[in-house]
């Protein structure tokens, strides 16, 4: 099962169609899969980071459950020899860009 995670608020671009911008998705099991966006300039986590503690931003999983950021921050940067979680499958890795100077796995590929 897979959770994605969203970013609200007064950001540039906001939210015209009301979904959100995307953060990224968990899968169980696996590490946290970043979802990377030239516009508004969210390429790392450290990016990410600064973007989401904005005043106003709130980070909601796709039931639409709010989200305390720093209960999201240590579940999304968690590596796998961290968690004893498993690597991502040699499919998943076809989708992974970069990573990040964290080891946080990037994609700019759109992903649901």
């Amino acid at each position: 099962m897979s959770t994605n995670y969203y970013a609200f608020g007064p950001f540039p671009g906001g939210n015209p169609d009301g979904e959100g911008l995307h953060i990224g998705q968990h899968v169980g099991g696996w590490e946290f899969l970043w979802r990377a966006h030239d516009n508004p300039g969210v390429i790392c986590t450290d990016t990410w980071r600064k973007f989401l503690d904005a005043p106003g931003v709130t980070i909601r999983m796709e039931s639409g459950a709010e989200v305390p950021l720093d209960d999201f921050w240590r579940h999304a940067t968690l590596r796998p020899a961290q968690a004893g979680l498993y690597q991502m499958r040699a499919r998943t890795r076809s989708i992974v860009d970069w990573r990040d100077r964290r080891g946080c796995p990037f994609s700019k590929a759109e992903f649901f």
